[in-house]
């Protein structure tokens, strides 16, 4: 988040800084309702599908989901940090920063800077001496690669020297300080002595851009006998390697574009995939895919391939990915490299066609996993072994139908599948379904039978689902807030993104005036931000009804945590540490409200009448 100190100075900057004015620069706009509306500047389109909400002082994409504050419209458009973006939009309105960032900038905002200045630096460096007389080793290895001067130069591919101070030497001869380079991962202080060492070394490099095209940190490739095949720059305030994606900044166009976007594991599979006629692809940076890869995809894509390469690491890694997309309401799909082989060596020997292929034949995630159960059954495996197979994939069934990322045929046929297996009926497996959906981390009570004629037991996620419905009702009403501020609770969010916002809206939302939403993602550097903000916003007007979804959401929340409560008591019960009359009456009166809450709802609910709102709720009159 934006530091405090530059909080005043942000907002002055907003307030002298028309939304409409600034888009109008770069994009014709016509009215259309309250809103404007053009052609999107950051896709292809002919309809227009980009608005302005001049009261609001946003802009939203309903194409490709771009959206923001007037800071998020010029780093996406100028492709700079939120530090430069203010630079500008200050300098736009004849005001001086000079004077703020000698007495307030945090440390974090000038960190960032100085981090991307010498990365920015250090890349130019790097491809200087890729192309120098040094660097032809490293030519050779590319060219033996397949790697085309095209590829070279659009990846801004580079060399380092074997040398341990080649680049400490050059950076000082510039001015840049030891202390930059430290931070930046570039250099390395020596152990047990004084001094400093260059960090990459005979290796070819990999500059690592982000979504907004800054060089935020580095790969590099051993070209000598190094143990370390691939090493990343360490984590700092500008890089974080489980939430990046090699390739983004040349793949975000094509994600637009195709809806789809290829993960392979390695810097080269990605470089070659593009190169041959895949833009879509992106790789991961040696890690595992995680929560964030998958919460960035889902901002551009709906349909996901995995394409990790054949060998037991590679497929195991996938396989680990499958939990992730279960409840991120995206289309996952696997795909296998044939014969053995990476996708880079596959492109290189048998062609763009062999990879289309072996796309083509993707399976979904479920299908992949019910193949793995199966032929784990089909083996040697003991009874236990196969019975914890089989649950396994029954939880992933129950998981993905919770969340909506299963369709009902396709469900069918699995449940269909699990029965000829075990020689159980259909219904006798969706009955172990049920179970194992209440056995599921969040489920109401794992043992407990469901009230009879009351609503469906709350999801896995109902605390999250419940959080994000009052984000959405605040951000159109923040006048709720002092009636949730008992039970909104940021924690309860596993998105981290949201947590942020929940985290900046219980910051503003105490205030009397309340808050605008220009200024709540105005508290944010990453235009991921203003995307995720202005979805909420969108989503909760469309929605309406505003008290009646507090209520809910707050009735929610309330549940879980007498849920939590119970099992806490539960537990210490179970382990001898509260044997008085207190806590048992406090379990069982927790229990009791439990049991009854639903009930209790479904007779004195007010009925719920979902206002109908235009597909565009920024173009009504």
């Amino acid at each position: 988040m934006v530091g405090r100190s530059t909080v005043e100075m942000t907002e002055q900057i907003r307030r002298a800084c028309d939304v409409v004015e600034i888009v109008s620069a770069h994009v014709t706009l016509k009215r259309a309702g309250r809103a404007l509306k053009g052609l999107c500047p950051f896709h292809n389109e002919k309809t227009p599908s980009f608005t302005v909400n001049p009261e609001r002082q946003t802009f939203k994409c309903f194409g490709c989901g771009a959206g923001g504050d007037v800071f998020k419209f010029i780093q996406l458009r100028e492709s700079v940090d939120f530090s430069e973006a203010r630079r500008i939009l200050a300098a736009q309105a004849g005001i001086n920063l000079e004077v703020t960032n000698r007495s307030g900038s945090s440390a974090q905002d000038i960190g960032k800077t100085e981090l991307e200045r010498v990365n920015r630096w250090a890349c130019l460096w790097f491809v200087q001496q890729l192309a120098d007389p040094a660097g032809s080793a490293a030519r050779a290895y590319v060219d033996s690669r397949g790697i085309s001067a095209e590829s070279v130069e659009r990846f801004a591919l580079g060399y380092a020297p074997d040398s341990w101070s080649s680049l400490h030497s050059a950076a000082s001869q510039k001015g840049v300080s030891t202390e930059v380079l430290l931070a930046s991962g570039l250099i390395k202080r020596r152990e047990g002595g004084s001094g400093y060492y260059d960090a990459f070394r005979n290796r070819l490099i990999f500059p690592i851009r982000d979504a907004m095209e800054r060089t935020i940190g580095f790969g590099g490739r051993a070209l000598g006998d190094d143990p370390a095949k691939y090493i990343n720059s360490p984590q700092s305030a500008l890089f974080d390697k489980s939430r990046c994606l090699y390739g983004l900044s040349t793949a975000k166009h094509a994600f637009r574009e195709a809806r789809r976007a290829i993960v392979v594991e390695g810097y080269i599979d990605c470089l070659m995939a593009q190169q041959h006629g895949f833009p879509e692809a992106v790789a991961t940076l040696g890690t595992a895919l995680t929560l964030e890869h998958v919460q960035m995809l889902r901002r551009y894509v709906d349909e996901v391939i995995l394409l990790f390469d054949a060998d037991s690491a590679g497929q195991r890694a996938m396989q680990q990915s499958l939990p992730l997309f279960f409840t991120s309401q995206v289309d996952l799909r696997l795909a296998q490299v044939p014969e053995g082989k990476d996708p880079a060596e596959l492109l290189v020997q048998k062609g763009p066609e062999a990879l289309r292929n072996a796309l083509t034949s993707a399976t979904s995630a479920l299908e992949s996993k019910w193949n793995q159960v199966l032929r784990q059954c089909r083996s040697d495996a003991s009874g236990p072994d196969m019975r914890r197979a089989v649950e396994e994939f029954l939880g992933l069934i129950a998981q993905s139908a919770s969340f909506g990322t299963c369709d009902p045929i396709q469900r069918g046929l699995l449940v269909n599948q699990v029965g000829k297996l075990l020689g159980l009926s259909a219904e006798e497996v969706q009955r172990q379904l049920r179970i194992t959906a209440r056995r599921m981390p969040g489920a109401l009570m794992g043992g407990s039978e469901p009230v009879v004629g009351a609503p469906q037991a709350l999801s896995p996620d109902a605390a999250g689902a419940a959080m994000k419905d009052l984000l959405e009702v605040l951000l159109n009403e923040p006048s709720y807030y002092d009636s949730v501020r008992s039970e909104f609770d940021s924690a309860l969010l596993g998105d981290t993104v949201l947590r942020g916002v929940a985290d900046a809206v219980a910051d503003l939302g105490g205030r009397p005036e309340g808050f605008a939403v220009a200024e709540l993602i105005g508290r944010f550097e990453d235009v991921e931000y203003g995307d995720r903000i202005t979805d909420l916003q969108i989503a909760g007007e469309r929605g309406g009804n505003y008290a009646a979804r507090v209520e809910g959401a707050v009735a929610t929340l309330q549940k879980v945590r007498d849920r939590r409560r119970v099992g806490s008591l539960m537990a210490g019960l179970r382990e001898g540490e509260a044997e008085d009359v207190s806590s048992l009456r406090a379990a069982g009166e927790a229990a009791r409200r439990m049991s009854h809450f639903a009930a209790r709802r479904h007779m004195t609910a007010t009925p719920v009448i979902v206002g109908a709102a235009p597909s565009d709720p920024q173009n009504a009159d």
